[in-house]
């Protein structure tokens, strides 16, 4: 077995990632890129934050890792749209997984019970019933001599009409002299 074929373990996507790990991203991007941008990052401090809300840390770095590996296809500090898109880009997969899941749970999950619950004097009903039949069946067990079983019903027959003759009316006759050609 090879490091290729070594299952998984799938990413822990629901942690968000907080100020610090997203300034880390930004500040080694920062050091690793010549900048588009103002040379004071203070001043777009706020618009790389404003674009990073609600991404996961494992999206943040997984993002960070394509962008080291060209996925943008320049080598300049990403835009925030860009970095915010990589991010998106990174998330889709993981994104339609979980929506194929939910659909299919949501498909083949058992439709709850929505018949009402009965009350204490419905349950009293029953458990007398269900005493009653616990009765009968003790005093007909069918090994015991005294048990009177009801004979099984015979199928149905259906009746077989082949044989008998078929009278046939005026009206009929005339009915079928009609559809003749």
């Amino acid at each position: 077995m090879t490091a290729a074929n070594f299952p998984t373990k799938a990413p822990d996507t629901s942690r968000l990632a907080s100020d610090t790990d997203k300034l880390g991203v930004l500040t080694r991007l920062l050091a690793a890129y010549p900048s588009r941008t103002p040379k004071d990052f203070r001043l777009v401090k706020p618009a790389y934050l404003q674009a990073l809300e609600g991404v996961s840390q494992w999206a943040l770095f997984e993002a960070e890792r394509r962008i080291n590996q060209n996925a943008l296809g320049h080598g300049f500090m990403p835009s925030p749209s860009e970095l915010r898109g990589e991010i998106d880009r990174v998330m889709k997969p993981v994104l339609e997984r979980q929506r194929r899941a939910a659909e299919e749970a949501r498909r083949y999950e058992w439709p709850d019970d929505d018949a009402p619950r009965p009350d204490e004097a419905a349950m009293a009903r029953m458990r007398e019933r269900y005493r009653q039949h616990c009765r009968w069946r003790e005093a007909n067990i069918p090994e015991s001599p005294k048990a009177n079983p009801r004979p099984p019903r015979p199928p149905r027959q259906i009746p077989d009409y082949s044989r008998e003759r078929i009278e046939i009316t005026d009206a009929l006759r005339r009915t079928l002299k009609a559809k003749q050609p």
